[in-house]
């Protein structure tokens, strides 16, 4: 059976857009890893008000619905998110506009920024929105690349750009949406924005649904990965098809201070492998059957899942305490034990010892066999970039996969003059192989930024040393709206 994604997005529009037009409606979404400031604000809002979603992005109709609840509590945050978030609350606005020059005679791959690299010379990114009726929202947005080696194409994506159709428990979001399938800050080792933005289909609610006094969410996607060599008979290979990406999540609220939640993701068809409902049911049901004792021909394809926890802790220093386990594989012969597993843990304090900092520590661990398979001959990428965690960059590009860990560290400083400091620090480590030798990898991300006429203006640098012994330094000055 071949599966026609656009007649599966047209039935599934047509489903939603007649009964839900007077629902409560869609929502835009804050953007990824772009206005780091207003994310942390974003993310001190979710720590304090108890608002505990595992995946992101953000719809604003959350946020907005978790203002309400520090309104009291923490006046300042309040007021800043009021001013900051006033353009979503428009039908019709520009809510992201930011331009980047940057500096940089070195080639290395710039961690979560969308398959960009260091010797970016200018970088655009907008963001609007125009809400047409309750159950329907335009949301158009773009990011420009041009970089300083004339070898090396200009690059312009549709990042941002949905077609929203539905209500505030079900919306259906068609487009180039940028999907993170996790609560970590400087990782998501399932999926992140650390490749291209995938063109998609997904299925969420935007409101938090509630059901017998039971919270929890969902997010079921589809998405198009690009052209890579895939296996499908032993020892032939064919890049005829391009994969396909699909993800399934769902997160509930076992207290009003601890939710746990579960994310599967599957790479499937490609070459001449078939596209099917059944191939992903297969995979589903029955994991270890349908991919890992199934013959090449027979497999499904490639899958990925992750429990995650967080727990929100309240008092005089506030914190946020995060640990996921992921599996590449399954273990033991039993299809819900994960195997070649990922451990990462985090803290994320909002108020670290008063109003003026605020503070994030990430920790991973992992085996060996992450993002590489017999079948795609890449592993789980799109464009050369690692879907997942940024560390594993390096190693994909050698086609490796060995155990290691990594660190993340980010803080933010707000002076007295409102000005803010921000700094984040990776390192990485990998075991080495009889091919490759790795060493001990580290970066450094600091930032100053200021209001200047009534606009935001951010200065930086970002060096460091990859898994491959190679030095970069990048310089970087950003204007925004």
């Amino acid at each position: 059976m071949r599966f026609n994604i656009g007649k599966g997005l047209t039935l599934l529009a047509l489903y939603l857009i007649t009964p839900l037009s007077h629902s409560a409606g869609v929502s835009p979404y804050l953007p990824i890893n772009v206005t780091p400031i207003l994310e942390n604000e974003v993310e001190r809002l979710v720590s304090v008000s108890g608002m505990s979603n595992l995946t992101r992005p953000y719809s604003l109709a959350r946020i907005f619905e978790n203002m309400e609840k520090i309104k009291d509590s923490h006046p300042k945050l309040y007021h800043r998110l009021t001013k900051a978030l006033a353009p979503y609350t428009k039908a019709r606005s520009v809510t992201q506009l930011s331009a980047s020059a940057k500096y940089s005679n070195d080639h290395h791959a710039a961690p979560n920024q969308r398959g960009n690299f260091t010797d970016t010379q200018l970088n655009v990114s907008f963001r609007s929105q125009l809400k047409v009726a309750d159950w329907l929202g335009v949301f158009i947005g773009g990011e420009a690349t041009q970089y300083k080696d004339d070898d090396l194409d200009s690059e312009i994506q549709a990042t941002g750009s949905i077609v929203a159709i539905g209500t505030d428990w079900a919306q259906l979001d068609i487009g180039y949406k940028d999907i993170w399938l996790s609560p970590f800050k400087g990782s998501a080792q399932l999926l992140s924005t650390n490749a291209q933005t995938l063109l998609s289909v997904s299925l969420s609610n935007n409101l938090q649904l509630d059901t017998f006094g039971i919270k929890w969410n969902y997010s079921v996607f589809l998405a198009q990965l690009s052209r890579q060599l895939v296996q499908f008979q032993p020892g032939e290979f064919s890049d005829e098809d391009k994969p396909l990406l699909a993800g399934f999540h769902i997160d509930f609220n076992v207290t009003d201070w601890w939710s746990i939640g579960a994310t599967r993701t599957f790479q499937f068809a490609g070459g001449q492998r078939p596209r099917s409902l059944r191939t992903l049911a297969d995979a589903f049901i029955d994991p270890r059957g349908a991919d890992n004792d199934a013959a090449v021909d027979e497999e499904s394809g490639n899958q990925i899942a992750s429990i995650t926890s967080q727990i929100d802790f309240d008092g005089s220093i506030p914190f946020s305490f995060v640990v996921e386990l992921a599996g590449e594989d399954t273990s033991n012969a039993k299809p819900y034990e994960l195997g070649n597993t990922a451990l990462t843990a985090g803290l994320y304090f909002p108020y670290l010892f008063n109003d003026s900092v605020s503070f994030t520590y990430e920790y991973s661990s992992f085996q060996d066999q992450w993002y590489a398979n017999n079948v795609y001959q890449e592993g789980y990428v799109n464009e050369g970039f690692v879907l997942g965690n940024s560390a594993f960059q390096a190693q994909r590009e050698q086609l490796t996969a060995t155990p290691g860990s990594a660190h993340f560290i980010q803080s933010f400083l707000q002076l007295k003059n409102d000005a803010i400091i921000s700094t984040v620090i990776r390192f990485s480590e990998f075991d080495s192989t009889s091919t490759v030798q790795y060493t001990d990898a580290w970066e450094l991300e600091l930032d100053y930024t200021t209001s200047w006429y009534g606009h935001t203006v951010t200065k930086g640098i970002y060096v460091g040393k990859d898994p491959l012994g190679e030095t970069f330094t990048q310089f970087n000055i950003t204007w925004e709206l």
